[in-house]
């Protein structure tokens, strides 16, 4: 589908989220099973309650027909009933819910199988083109107004224009994850900054719900 995300492990379900590098993003063929398994945990697909639903998981392997899939002409095609690996209801959204479902051809069952060594890697440094931020390389956000104050990030998740601190300098100075592709603070580096209500809100604020999606 036109934003490419991967196909991605949420706890034991599967979804299309954007590419971030973990493992849960990462799979391979298991050739004493025939079934493709999950690098974070090493489990294998798995058609839930043994094919008799759309729903797919990853489970501890046990090699029945509804744990193989082969890889053709762009789909995953379970070995028996020949359902393909598809987003459910055709929608390129972050964390689409992945299922298997009948073959029709849309680009939601569609797939391309990427080999790590072939992935172009994720830069840890240099200019990010596509958002305009150097990776991974502190800066201050600083406002154009007369006192040009700093964007400050303060304990009860609010982000606040203040003057410079030389005490306050992590918790003024932020980064860009070209991972996730967020902006991260530096006192808090796992809380990020956010459009609270989804993006509905006019504030902004700093979350420690890191999603990866446009708020």
């Amino acid at each position: 589908m036109p934003s490419g995300r991967y196909l991605d492990l949420v706890g034991r379900d599967f979804a299309i989220k954007t590419r971030n590098g973990r493992n849960t993003q990462v799979w391979y063929f298991h050739q004493q099973s025939l079934t493709i398994k999950s690098k974070s945990n090493n489990q294998s697909w798995d058609i839930k309650s043994s094919g008799a639903t759309k729903y797919i998981q990853v489970w501890s392997t046990n090699s029945g027909w509804w744990q193989i899939f082969t890889y053709q002409d762009e789909f995953f095609i379970n070995w028996q009933n020949k359902k393909v690996l598809d987003v459910e209801g055709g929608k390129d959204e972050e964390g689409g819910k992945v299922i298997v479902w009948n073959r029709h051809g849309g680009k939601n069952q569609r797939w391309n199988v990427v080999y790590v060594d072939k992935a172009e890697k994720i830069k840890d440094e240099g200019l990010n083109k596509d958002f305009g931020f150097e990776v991974n390389r502190p800066f201050y956000i600083v406002s154009r107004l007369p006192f040009h104050r700093i964007a400050e990030a303060q304990g009860n998740n609010q982000i606040t224009l203040k003057r410079w601190v030389a005490g306050r300098k992590k918790q003024q100075t932020w980064k860009f994850d070209p991972v996730a592709k967020v902006i991260r603070n530096m006192n808090w580096t796992n809380y990020v900054m956010e459009i609270p209500s989804n993006g509905g809100a006019n504030d902004l604020k700093i979350s420690g719900s890191i999603s990866s999606r446009w708020w």
